[in-house]
């Protein structure tokens, strides 16, 4: 299937993953449709606007959103809108249950009567918790943190959706993504953010093994799922399925970046219920798509460093986090 004008809706569209989503969508000919906030940021679309049509609504809002579908009958949905936060806080609690379980309840009700196609949710490896690896999505989930559950919950009723009311609805379960114009506080962007003005990075011992995945690789996982026809009710994991040692990245990092570089290990404790291990079995993404990662750690994280100091060395000139 071409997506030459094919009617397109992505959430959260003015984030890292989303952003690159729309460029991808935006460069393969279709009708993009993107679902943002009235407040929300949007550098990183910030050369795209003219060539989508933007809709400002909260997916908390199932008025709004119903209003919107009155007028949009989008073939595809892209799922990214959520609010992320890892930290083990009860006070996250209700925030995360508002933005990712009814956000996304909200969504499929207001979408239910028109005529989509496909629906992709965005999941995290979150889910599976300590669950030892490799994690397979055959595997019981053990979320850990107010997120996990938040997510895990919207996963559910993802899956109900589809088995219950024969809705085309899709689950991606992503490992931890990295790539250019990705910013906060995860530990890819921190470190190099942080190594690149020469600051001191204050890590763990970095003996965890972790599954990062290559933004483009991820956009490259969402796009073949949305066209395959078995895949309605799944669930499948995007990563690598090859770990590395968090110390591994780092020494990755400041080689590329070189210099004089101050990193303090066993600095930052670890996070409560972290397991030494997290990473994908992706054979059955393989199996249905025929997807396969095509971007290396060395070279994506070469490309991210890349645009940090292309990024950091134009107008913008902060380094600071979002």
């Amino acid at each position: 299937m071409s997506w030459q004008r094919v009617p397109v809706l992505v959430t959260g569209a003015a984030g890292f993953i989303g952003s690159h989503l729309v460029r991808r969508l935006v460069s393969a000919g279709a009708a993009v449709n993107v679902l943002l906030k009235n407040d929300v940021s949007r550098w990183r679309l910030k050369d795209l606007l003219d060539q989508v049509t933007v809709w400002e609504s909260d997916i908390t809002d199932l008025a709004s959103l119903q209003n919107i579908f009155s007028n949009l009958q989008p073939r595809v949905v892209f799922h990214l809108a959520a609010h992320v936060d890892v930290i083990r806080s009860w006070e996250l609690v209700i925030p995360l249950v508002q933005h990712n379980i009814l956000g996304t309840v909200n969504l499929l009700t207001a979408l239910k009567d028109t005529k989509f196609t496909s629906f992709v949710y965005t999941g995290s490896s979150e889910e599976y918790g300590t669950m030892p690896p490799p994690l397979k999505e055959t595997q019981r989930e053990s979320p850990i943190s107010p997120y996990s559950f938040s997510k895990l919950s919207g996963t559910l009723f993802c899956q109900m959706a589809a088995k219950t009311f024969d809705l085309p609805v899709t689950v991606l379960r992503l490992f931890p993504t990295y790539g250019p114009s990705q910013r906060g506080a995860m530990f890819i962007p921190s470190a190099i953010r942080e190594l690149l003005i020469h600051r001191e990075f204050h890590m763990t011992s970095g003996e965890q093994r972790r599954d990062f995945i290559y933004v483009d690789d991820v956009v490259e996982a969402f796009l073949r799922i949305a066209l395959c026809k078995k895949a309605p009710g799944e669930v499948f994991n995007v990563g690598s399925g090859a770990p590395c040692k968090i110390a591994d990245v780092i020494d990755i990092i400041t080689n590329h970046i070189g210099g004089d570089l101050r990193v303090v290990r066993g600095a930052v404790p670890f996070r409560k219920g972290e397991g030494d291990e997290c990473y994908s079995d992706n054979q059955k993404l393989r199996e249905f798509t025929g997807w396969t990662p095509r971007v290396s750690l060395e070279e994506g994280l070469q490309r991210t460093i890349a645009w940090y100091q292309q990024y950091y060395a134009g107008e913008h000139g902060s380094l600071s986090p979002e």
